[in-house]
């Protein structure tokens, strides 16, 4: 689909039609090969095909081709609740005074660029002055996303390191392979931020270079990689802050397992004297002195019982229970 904006004062309209060269910026979203060859035809440049906007290499990123300035960056997308995020690949292109988007999602920082262009206060003096708001908005949304892992990840600190007994007995309680899926998701989301700033970062320096000299603009460029380093550092610690309580949840599910495995070991020892003297008693030989004991079947149950206590109370004394 083929959507152009045109700028009215700074403002900017849509339309799902019109003359291409008039626009300030249009929006090719999963387009055809009638629209890529229209813009290719009015602009004068060369469509990116999805396969190229999924390469990673800094050429296949950032270039220029006949006059024309590209930049692909990565935006963090979810499609819904039910779908986990992925990272959707952007095109943008400055053409003379004309800014081009290609795209094969609706990421939530494109709709909330689309959203803020078309605000009374926005004001784009120019085709780079778009595509620089564009980047500051897909910012923001990792700003936003990086506080959201932050705001997650304080109830599984809660839940790991509760220190009251109760607390304890309910974590005992709970499902912590649950636990461990929610901090796997928010290592994920993290990692997908990340990539998300660091095309950002790689596209800073390239667009510095090939922006017209206009002062605002590399000012809000230098602005703009600045916010993106500071975000970097807060992701390092949102990782390591993810590491650490994936180490701590992995730790508190082997000590629920060993003390599993302890309540067994000494179930089977406290029962394995009494399974003992049962067994000595139900062989079947014709000549057993306590076979004929009148009160043999009451000494056997005291024995076993005995026998049965002693583990327990040795158990207790040594604080092992």
């Amino acid at each position: 689909m083929l959507t152009t904006y045109f700028s009215h004062d700074g403002h900017l309209s849509s339309q799902q039609d019109g003359n291409l060269r008039d626009a300030l910026w249009i929006d090719l979203f999963e387009p055809t090969n009638d629209e890529e060859q229209r813009v290719e035809a009015d602009l004068h440049m060369e469509v990116p095909t999805r396969d190229e906007m999924r390469e990673v290499e800094s050429s296949s990123a950032l270039y220029t081709d006949r006059g024309a300035t590209f930049v692909t960056v990565r935006a963090v997308h979810r499609a819904d609740d039910t779908h986990p995020p992925r990272l959707a690949s952007l095109t943008l292109a400055l053409v003379g005074d004309q800014f081009v988007t290609i795209r094969y999602a609706t990421p939530r920082a494109f709709q909330q660029f689309v959203g803020r262009s078309q605000k009374p206060t926005a004001h784009f003096a120019s085709a780079a002055s778009a595509l620089l708001c564009l980047l500051e908005t897909l910012v923001d949304r990792d700003a936003d996303i990086l506080e959201e892992i932050g705001d997650a990840l304080e109830p599984i600190s809660a839940e790991i390191f509760a220190q009251n007994a109760a607390a304890m007995k309910s974590i005992a309680a709970a499902d912590l392979g649950a636990v461990l899926k929610r901090i796997g998701s928010s290592g994920d989301l993290a990692s997908r931020v990340r990539e998300s700033l660091h095309s950002v970062a790689r596209a800073v320096p390239f667009l510095e270079m090939h922006l017209a000299d206009e002062a605002d603009l590399h000012l809000r460029l230098k602005t703009l990689g600045r916010d993106v380093q500071s975000l970097l550092e807060h992701d390092n610690f949102l990782q390591t802050e993810i590491q650490f309580l994936l180490d701590s949840n992995i730790g508190l599910i082997s000590i629920q397992q060993n003390a599993i495995m302890k309540t067994l070991s000494i179930a089977a020892v406290v029962f394995l004297p009494p399974t003992l003297i049962g067994s000595i008693y139900g062989m079947n030989f014709e000549h057993m002195p306590e076979l004929h004991w009148r009160f043999g079947y009451l000494w056997a149950l005291g024995v076993m019982l005995c026998s049965a206590a002693g583990p327990l109370l040795y158990f207790r004394a040594k604080q092992w229970l």
